[in-house]
């Protein structure tokens, strides 16, 4: 498939200076990470795309994977990709050593959504971008990186039935696989379960992961702007706690450390089928369907072996292992579901403007640290 860059990524070197981000992991940096991002975009535009070398036409070499995904979910991935796999017509366009191809090496770069978020910027800054694909698990960060001419312009294989509803029309990213936040318990607790939200507020102990998770950072506006900032005061004053990230969350339920927790679907299904004493619900009352998003970027050091590993993703063969390996809800309609889920369509669900959660992404870190009473 074709790929044309987006609009031309900035290049100053003085942009560090100017705006004052760090490239340290700490949990903030001097600036929310988003209004840096709105401050690098205002750099950007006439400045140049970022110096890469000009790329080779072959699939084959390095693809550097920028991404949010669990460790263990990213390594059986990168096994897949660096192994032997033929494509729909036998051809083994992703395999070392295969037939006209070097074959494809992953070279991953994993973190919290928050945290690649602060790495792009600094990369940005310094003038250049060491990604070639940015798989995140919401579309927000997207919505700016488009606007910053970060990413190039991908069309998917014309056969792949893709959920068009979860693309970006604009034609910049796709879902690579879909996910959701659910309510998760203790069994020997609560053998009837739980149902919605607002349970979690009678639970007598409970934990929320916080918004520098992109997934949560969603579902928290979508409460927000249903419940207000009483459903998180509440869930606080009754004992809630926030966590670092979903990975947290299932952990602490898992040990008992709470007896229920907000956590992402796939997490808690791969916990219950590993025989923890957990299960789980779709909150009855909405929760956020979440395309998590796969690009390629406009100034990628090896476009052809990035646009072959996305094309793989998509494949029927891909989504597949997709589920497989991760559990998560596939993003073709021909592919089936984790076993025993819900169909996708069944799932009651909250609108949300993607935008907008971009525009309120610092915003709702600060409502979140006044509630938790965190920084």
């Amino acid at each position: 498939m074709a790929l044309a860059s987006g609009p031309p990524v900035g290049d100053s070197r003085s942009m560090a200076a100017a705006v004052g981000l760090g490239a340290g992991p700490g949990r903030r940096q001097s600036r929310p990470i988003l209004a840096t991002l709105a401050l690098v975009l205002a750099f950007a535009g006439g400045a140049g795309a970022c110096a890469n070398p000009a790329p080779d036409d072959a699939a084959a070499g390095e693809v550097v994977l920028y991404t949010s995904m669990p460790d263990p979910i990213v390594d059986r991935l990168k096994g897949v990709v660096e192994r032997q796999f033929p494509d729909l017509e036998g051809n083994y366009w992703l395999s070392p050593g295969g037939e006209g191809v070097g074959g494809i090496s992953l070279r991953v770069v994993r973190g919290r959504t928050a945290d690649i978020e602060e790495r792009l910027a600094a990369e940005i800054e310094q003038g250049g971008v060491e990604a070639d694909v940015i798989w995140l698990a919401e579309p927000s960060p997207y919505e700016g990186y488009k606007d910053m001419g970060l990413l190039a312009r991908y069309e998917p294989p014309a056969d792949a039935p893709i959920i068009s509803a979860h693309a970006d029309p604009d034609g910049f990213y796709v879902p690579g696989r879909i996910i959701s936040m659910v309510v998760a318990w203790n069994t020997s607790l609560y053998p009837e379960g739980l149902t919605d939200w607002a349970d979690l507020h009678d639970v007598a102990s409970s934990a929320f992961p916080a918004p520098e998770s992109g997934a949560a950072r969603a579902t928290i506006k979508a409460l927000l702007d249903h419940h207000g900032t009483e459903y998180f005061s509440t869930l606080a004053a009754g004992g809630g706690v926030t966590v670092p990230s979903n990975g947290a969350a299932r952990d602490g339920l898992a040990a008992g450390t709470f007896d229920a927790v907000a956590v992402l679907d796939y997490m808690a299904r791969v916990a219950k089928a590993s025989g923890s004493p957990i299960d789980f619900a779709y909150p009855a009352g909405g929760t956020v369907i979440i395309p998590s998003p796969i690009a390629i970027t406009a100034g990628s050091r090896n476009p052809a072996a990035a646009e072959a590993f996305v094309d793989f993703i998509l494949s029927r063969p891909g989504q597949e292992i997709i589920v497989e390996i991760g559990s998560f809800y596939p993003v073709r309609t021909d592919v089936e579901p984790p076993e025993g889920s819900p169909r996708l369509e069944s799932i009651p669900a909250f609108d949300i403007d993607w935008g907008a959660l971009a525009a309120e992404a610092d915003e709702i870190m600060v409502t979140w640290d006044d509630v938790y009473g965190v920084g």
